[in-house]
């Protein structure tokens, strides 16, 4: 008999257990659901832009094995133009006056990414890849006036609006000017090739004066505060002509700018 009320007391103290936990497992699972949709409003893209991130570093790896260490950096900034203009032989039935023309660098700016890297362990680089949206003065070294009656023409008017996709691959040697730990000083150096994306005036697409691709020699300065990020300036050296022969058109731009780590973004 004593047995038997012990199996009784110990069978009701069993049951009560069972529902205490069956009473509180919906609210623990209904805090996991919310804490995991907290989580998602506050990152939404975090779990994608992390799997996007993965697969590029794979991919890298496998192409470039000897480039090592590669980081992903956003950038930004104000770029100044200015294109230097010979119009050489070049004729047409249009003339254009160049009394208000405007020989200033002009404002435009750019946006895109930037990886850097080691190449096997001692030569730092960097590849970045913009959207540049250019604006530019216009100088002519060579016009035609008939005085008095007409002051300087030519018979070719650049374009001063551009969209271009550019390329750039640097060269980044470190200065050894090293003001405390978490300043360091790099010049960079190397080639850029710009892609023309955006068309051509009426009047110069009738020759179909500009041309596609342009090659530009970069040389610049960069400023890192360590962790944080990365301020930096370049000079763009038109190297080919933007325009067919016999015009020859170089872009030169001053670009200034400011670079940032996706992953402290993302």
């Amino acid at each position: 008999m004593k047995s038997l009320k012990q199996l009784l007391v110990s069978s009701c103290l069993l049951l009560a257990g069972l529902q205490v936990q069956a009473q509180q497992s919906p609210s623990l699972k209904k805090q996991s659901i919310q804490s995991v949709d907290t989580a998602v409003l506050l990152h939404p893209f975090r779990g994608k832009v992390q799997a996007f991130k993965k697969i590029i570093n794979k991919e890298l790896n496998k192409v470039f094995i000897d480039f090592k260490d590669n980081k992903v950096y956003l950038l930004s900034g104000i770029g100044f133009s200015k294109q230097y203009i010979n119009t050489g032989s070049y004729n047409s039935i249009f003339n254009y006056v160049l009394q208000n023309n405007n020989t200033s660098f002009k404002p435009g700016y750019f946006a895109g990414f930037r990886v850097d890297g080691i190449y096997k362990q001692k030569h730092l680089y960097s590849f970045a890849f913009t959207l540049d949206k250019i604006s530019t003065g216009t100088s002519y070294s060579s016009s035609t006036s008939l005085e008095p009656f007409i002051g300087n023409f030519s018979r070719f008017k650049a374009d001063d609006q551009f969209l271009n996709f550019s390329i750039a691959a640097h060269y980044k040697k470190l200065l050894p000017f090293k003001p405390n730990e978490r300043t360091l000083f790099y010049v960079v150096a190397g080639p850029s090739i710009d892609t023309r994306l955006s068309g051509q005036s009426a009047d110069n697409l009738v020759n179909n004066n500009y041309r596609r691709f342009l090659l530009r020699a970069d040389i610049g300065i960069e400023y890192e505060n360590k962790s944080f990020y990365t301020l930096f300036m370049h000079y763009k050296q038109g190297v080919s002509s933007f325009t067919k022969s016999p015009i020859s058109t170089h872009l030169n731009s001053l670009e200034i700018g400011l670079l940032m780590k996706a992953s402290d973004i993302f």
